[in-house]
């Protein structure tokens, strides 16, 4: 894995010190680039949700957008959406003219995709940011620092947190699945929760992406959801990826048992 330099680290938890005015455009134009490269993925599924024959939205190739962050940052697309990215000081200048709703409307795509462009164009041309290495243990201290507070904070918005499991919703009955899930669902799959902490969603819940049989078989089981206030989603993890919050949250507050019973702990 690609080393990453303290200063850029220290950037992540607080401060931009450090960094030469042409260094912070660079990191700036990779975190608009990150912007538009997420709303044209995140659009691209949900047009391919609603009618993968109508809508001819072309899949994002964010192959370049990994290679100049590797060029010009020294850093892997999942460590720089982890510090760089989600740092304020850089995601509220990120563009705000993302609008991208109507799967027909090519003319709207096509625009958000040129500016995608034009910010891998400025990216690629920017000053390359100085990467200092460091050893392998402080390396491996900053980056726990760095995912344990990330992790609170998202956990700070989360008003429910499940542990669930993805199962066939073929094995509910018909009258389960009208009283859990929209009629509008359309996945075979579907999330039980098991336990969780603070507020209780539905015991089933639709996926926020539809798995085909191949995809299921290979995935993970058990996953973490972060939801709002209004139960959607905030965040999805894998049970690997998810031990800094598990670690965070304790002992589950409840759990289902296997009657589908709710047992307050």
């Amino acid at each position: 894995m690609t080393m990453i330099a303290p200063l850029l680290l220290s950037l992540a938890v607080s401060s931009t010190a450090g960094f030469s005015q042409s260094e912070l455009r660079t990191l700036q134009y990779a975190v608009n680039s990150y912007a538009y490269s997420s709303a044209l993925e995140q659009f691209y599924q949900n047009c391919l949700q609603l009618d993968p024959e109508q809508y001819m939205v072309k899949k994002p190739d964010n192959t370049r957008l990994q290679i100049l962050l590797q060029q010009q940052l020294q850093l892997e697309i999942g460590q720089f959406a982890s510090s760089v990215a989600a740092n304020p000081k850089f995601s509220q200048r990120a563009p705000a003219d993302i609008a991208l709703t109507d799967c027909t409307d090519y003319a709207a795509y096509q625009k958000v995709l040129d500016r995608y462009e034009l910010e891998l164009f400025a990216l690629e041309i920017a000053t390359p940011v100085k990467v200092v290495n460091q050893n392998a243990a402080s390396q491996r201290k900053q980056q726990q620092q760095l995912a344990k507070k990330s992790a609170t904070e998202l956990l700070g918005r989360s008003k429910a947190v499940a542990m669930v499991s993805i199962i066939d919703r073929n094995s509910l009955s018909t009258l389960e699945q009208s009283n859990f899930l929209h009629p509008d669902y359309q996945g075979r799959y579907i999330y039980r929760v098991d336990q969780g902490w603070r507020n209780i969603p539905s015991r089933y819940m639709g996926m926020q992406s539809y798995l085909t049989e191949q995809q299921y078989a290979t995935s993970p089981k058990n996953w973490l959801l972060l939801l709002d206030q209004h139960n959607q989603f905030l965040k999805v993890f894998d049970e690997t990826e998810a031990k800094v919050y598990l670690n965070l949250l304790g002992k589950p507050d409840w759990q289902f048992d296997n009657q589908g019973n709710l047992q307050r702990k």
